[in-house]
């Protein structure tokens, strides 16, 4: 996976290994697309959160970027359940 120059200047910078730094990335991308989606959707953040499985007010910092404890599952639960579609593609 190829870094941006941001991501790896902070990654270098917290002293990550080059897997950390990726999962920094990818949660990153996933979290900005998460947010996308919850603002884009036609539900309410209340039958988002249903959808999920997580709260309503949790559902609102993650849509305000404001969320700092996010699991990959989560944001990927968000996405497809959103969007229906996979976020991403594995080799």
């Amino acid at each position: 996976m190829k870094m941006n120059k941001h991501a790896k200047a902070l990654a270098d910078d917290l002293n990550l290994n080059e897997a950390e730094a990726a999962v920094m990335e990818l949660k990153a991308k996933l979290y900005q697309q998460a947010a996308k989606s919850i603002s884009k959707s036609k539900l309410t953040h209340e039958e988002i959160a249903k959808k999920v499985g997580t709260s309503r007010a949790r559902i609102t910092r993650i849509a305000n970027l404001g969320e700092n404890s996010l699991s990959v599952e989560l944001l990927l639960k968000l996405i497809v359940s959103l969007d229906h579609r996979m976020p991403l593609k594995v080799a």
